[in-house]
């Protein structure tokens, strides 16, 4: 099992210093060194389980393919289960690829914004840029209390529109929809 992994070093060259090199030749690479040792110990331990369980499991094995043979509904509905997986999978990466790159751009113009105000506090002085953020938050205020008034007053006309019941063009309630409420009309 002695591998040349001499090829780690020699991609690793341009990135890593000689130090580190050495140490990982001397260390990591070395076929006397503990981590070569372990590993080749795991690998050797995992091998000799692999063939004592081999008697246990290949029967085991041997029915469950045959009986996916003979009912390939099962391969079917595993088959559906994983595509439906892997989109779940791709719907998650799509939405935290998204969510990332709207807090970046988002922390982009909060720190632009920064940049800007103090670049202008150093260029006109604190005083004339406190008056005009204070201006500009005056028109931003008065902008939101404007949106806010219609907001209330499509709100209230939604109200008015669904508490008069008859005649109203809504869907049901009043007497334009058929329905009787009392014994003589």
């Amino acid at each position: 099992m002695d591998l040349d992994n001499t090829w780690v070093i020699s991609a690793l060259q341009g990135i890593l210093p000689e130090q580190i090199l050495r140490i990982l030749h001397d260390h990591v690479l070395h076929p006397s060194s503990t981590v070569r040792i372990v590993s080749s110990q795991a690998v050797v331990g995992l091998q000799r389980m692999a063939v004592a369980l081999q008697p246990l499991i290949s029967p085991v094995m041997e029915r469950g393919a045959r009986a996916l043979q003979d009912s390939s509904d099962f391969v079917f509905f595993g088959f559906l289960l994983a595509i439906l997986f892997l989109a779940v999978q791709v719907m998650i990466w799509v939405q935290r690829t998204i969510s990332f790159f709207t807090r970046l751009a988002f922390r982009a113009v909060l720190w632009t914004f920064m940049g800007l105000i103090l670049m202008a506090a150093w260029q006109r002085g604190p005083e004339a840029v406190s008056r005009d953020i204070v201006v500009v938050a005056t028109k931003l205020f008065g902008y939101a209390t404007l949106i806010k008034d219609i907001w209330l007053r499509e709100y209230q006309k939604y109200d008015a529109q669904t508490r008069t019941g008859p005649g109203s063009g809504s869907f049901g309630g009043g007497r334009s929809s058929g329905f009787r409420t009392g014994r003589g009309s």
